[in-house]
């Protein structure tokens, strides 16, 4: 089973999208914790109202800490063989989760996942930020570190995140001596600008 985990801070307005791709998954093995990160806006009563009917999904609400607090958090409480994240303005298609799960199932070397990311929805949402990000030599790794997939062990052996301004980036670095990280060539993650 994966722990997918979505950290949210004043985001209701879009946060729908996010939690029905993960209802959309082609496996039903995995577990969604939000974490409400002081959320003002109605985010509790709106995933209380539409969301919590589903067992699969565990909701925590806190105080405003941060989205690296938030994400640890959520780390601790995962109880998946996998982890991975899912920003709330984002999405998953279909196929994302049984993909990355199948990938690890059937490569017990590798520990950690990173990629890919569908740049069509991107392209069409926002052309000037696509554009910008075509036009960079290595335009996956501009933000495929929002995309890591990994064995909980990795997590658990590394602490989570550091709090620093590029957090994933820093986890990938310090995983690197321990860790075999492969990149996944399957653009399953949709990335909305917001």
């Amino acid at each position: 089973m994966v722990s997918i985990i979505l950290t949210a801070h004043n985001q209701k307005s879009f946060i729908s999208r996010a939690i029905d791709s993960v209802l959309n998954q082609t496996t039903m093995r995995w577990e969604l914790l939000i974490i409400d990160d002081g959320s003002d806006d109605g985010t509790e009563s709106f995933i209380k109202n539409y969301f919590l009917l589903n067992k699969k999904i565990r909701y925590f609400r806190r105080l405003f800490n941060g989205v690296v607090a938030a994400k640890n958090f959520g780390i601790k409480n995962a109880i998946g063989d996998y982890i991975t994240f899912l920003n709330p303005e984002d999405e998953f298609k279909p196929n994302h989760i049984i993909l990355r799960m199948n990938y690890l199932d059937y490569n017990p070397d590798v520990d950690l996942i990173i990629g890919s990311i569908d740049f069509e929805i991107l392209k069409a949402e926002n052309p000037d930020y696509y554009e910008k990000i075509l036009q960079h030599e290595n335009k996956e790794s501009l933000l495929s570190t929002s995309v890591i997939f990994g064995r909980r062990k990795v997590f658990e052996l590394l602490g989570g995140f550091n709090d620093v301004e590029y957090y994933e980036t820093d986890f990938l670095v310090r995983a690197i001596d321990h860790f075999k990280i492969q990149k996944f060539d399957s653009p399953t993650y949709i990335i909305h600008i917001i």
